[in-house]
């Protein structure tokens, strides 16, 4: 009875041996399943995560209008500040990604580039030109009824591309306080000394005249307010030139500065044209005495 009892333990033994071989052998089956089931799954989390990258960084045009007589501030993708004056537009990728930081402009705007020797930035115009710089302070004005672009360098280099009259790609390096006048029917240039303070006084909501011509001084004052100032044929405004600075004043307050600094009269036409939204002056309503 004894033998027979102990038979049945080494039995029960080599049972419960086996069993416990199998569980293992399960486990090991179970883990290598696992692990070849986790592969691809791993695989397509990267593929999903990468691909949801990919969605993020895709590359969007941005558009950004002024309404006549006003202005904003933009800050592009690489910090680069950028202030638009009225009746502008600016357009610019959600981020860049090329070789160069490449932009387009419709009217008038202040850079102030942030500087990356690696990536030039390229301000592009109508006319085929352009404007390159790496990191520098510019104001460009090119707006397209004025069939001419004018730019003035505060700071740094900028190097003003364009085209000839034969068709050829032109440079011209600017050195602070410096304004290039690029005249797109004639294909003419001209350089200029200036301060600046004329050009760019409109982002601090102020007008500048420094000695300013009389041409000049009525086209930054139709920018400012809105309006067409039309000149008569009989007033030589090549004989005009003015100084002063103004903030808060109204145009009727600066209309009769130039009245009584120059005796030219002035008066609102009393029709509004609808199609351009701007008062006139007509041309017999601005005389010289």
């Amino acid at each position: 009875m004894i033998k027979r009892h102990s038979d049945i333990d080494k039995v029960l033994a080599k049972v419960k041996r086996r069993i416990h071989e199998q569980a293992v052998s399960r486990w090991e089956w179970a883990q290598r399943i696992a692990a070849i089931l986790f592969i691809p799954l791993l695989l397509g989390c990267l593929w999903l995560y990468y691909e949801k990258d990919d969605v993020k960084q895709t590359v969007q045009m941005i558009e950004i209008k002024t309404n006549p007589g006003m202005t904003t501030s933009i800050v592009l993708p690489d910090s680069t500040l950028v202030c638009l004056n009225s009746e502008s537009v600016l357009r610019y990728p959600s981020h860049f990604e090329e070789a160069t930081r490449r932009i387009e402009l419709e009217g008038e705007a202040f850079f102030d580039v942030t500087s990356n020797k690696e990536k030039r930035f390229i301000v592009k115009m109508g006319g085929q030109s352009q404007i390159e710089v790496y990191g520098t302070s510019f104001n460009v004005e090119a707006y397209a009824k004025d069939n001419k672009i004018s730019t003035t360098l505060i700071e740094g280099t900028i190097g003003f591309i364009y085209k000839d009259k034969d068709g050829k790609a032109k440079k011209i390096g600017l050195k602070p306080h410096q304004k290039l006048v690029y005249e797109l029917s004639s294909f003419k240039t001209q350089l200029y000394t200036t301060s600046g303070e004329t050009e760019t006084a409109w982002k601090d909501g102020k007008i500048i005249f420094n000695n300013t011509p009389m041409d000049e001084v009525l086209h930054i004052l139709g920018k400012r307010f809105n309006v067409e100032l039309i000149v008569s044929n009989n007033l030589k405004i090549d004989d005009y030139a003015f100084t002063g600075t103004f903030t808060t004043q109204r145009l009727e307050r600066i209309m009769e500065y130039f009245k009584v600094s120059s005796r030219i009269k002035w008066r609102y036409l009393d029709s509004y044209d609808m199609e351009d939204k701007k008062e006139k002056l007509p041309s017999t309503n601005i005389n010289c005495e």
